[in-house]
């Protein structure tokens, strides 16, 4: 274990360095030294992060480098890291690169030969697997889901594939209709864990079926203030057994003459009403079966 406290910042780094959430405690050590001592930081928005290294009476070179510059700005800070500077990312809270800008540099940064280094911290979505009882093998994190009705109906459609708990974010002013979808797609009994303000002053931290959960953000202020944490804890229980649409097998058979085991399930799990789950056990069994004729 290294257990140093000290930071050398090295030349031509990147540094993706996690910022509180909501809590200004949550800082680490280590992210006040590297903030301190860098060359550059790029910002998703700089009047935030002013705010952030004020309190910490850090004064560094700031540059902005926001989602929709992203492309453009990546290339600014790529010459910066060829010229020998150093350079933390961070976003307005979080960690960079989830469901904030960051990805496109980190991945230019590597390709181009620079050394990325991550500075960890807090992190919404780690913070609520933490205290929502998630206790399964595993998890799907999907993001933010999409703004619009039509689009995110057909986004929760897909979910129904999984067969572990799916984690999402989701702003105050879309959560009710949000949640709404879910009861039509899920069904009102399906448990939902809600995490709200996490880390601020007025956290809240829920677990309810997806009709008191649209009860509860529908009789509050919830709609109006604070991102929103969502847990779904599927699959979806049925007494019924499962079905598997008659047409699943002969097209998983055709596709898999050609196709790479996962994009054949892939396409007839989007195409089709069957568990994901069961799908790629049928193209597992096919696959197996076809292997056995090429020999």
């Amino acid at each position: 274990m290294n257990d140093r406290v000290g930071v050398e910042v090295r030349p031509a780094t990147l540094y993706v360095v996690a910022t509180p959430i909501g809590n200004m405690g949550d800082i680490t050590l280590r992210a006040i030294q590297i903030l301190s001592a860098v060359d550059v930081i790029a910002a998703e928005d700089t009047r935030v992060t002013k705010g952030l290294l004020s309190q910490l009476n850090i004064q560094s070179r700031l540059i902005s480098y926001r989602e929709h510059n992203e492309v453009t700005s990546s290339d600014g800070i790529i010459k910066l890291l060829s010229e020998g500077n150093s350079v933390a990312l961070v976003s307005d809270a979080g960690t960079p690169g989830v469901c904030d800008p960051g990805a496109i540099l980190v991945s230019k940064s590597r390709s181009a030969g620079y050394r990325v280094e991550p500075i960890p911290g807090a992190s919404a979505l780690a913070a609520a697997i933490s205290v929502s009882g998630l206790n399964r093998k595993g998890f799907v994190f999907k993001g933010f889901l999409p703004p619009k009705p039509g689009d995110r109906k057909q986004f929760l459609l897909s979910l129904k594939t999984y067969d572990v708990p799916v984690i999402l974010f989701e702003s105050p002013h879309r959560i009710k209709e949000c949640l709404s979808d879910m009861v039509l797609n899920f069904g009102e009994d399906m448990q939902i864990f809600i995490g709200r303000e996490l880390t601020k002053i007025n956290e809240e931290t829920v677990s309810f079926s997806l009709r008191e959960a649209l009860i509860w953000v529908s009789s509050g202020v919830y709609q109006s203030r604070g991102e929103f944490v969502l847990v779904l804890f599927l699959p979806i229980q049925s007494d019924a057994p499962e079905q598997t649409p008659a047409n699943v097998k002969q097209l998983l058979h055709d596709l898999l003459e050609s196709l790479p085991l996962k994009q054949a399930v892939d396409i007839v799990t989007k195409y089709t009403d069957g568990s994901r789950k069961k799908i790629y056990q049928i193209a597992l069994d096919i696959k197996n079966g076809l292997d056995v004729k090429g020999d």
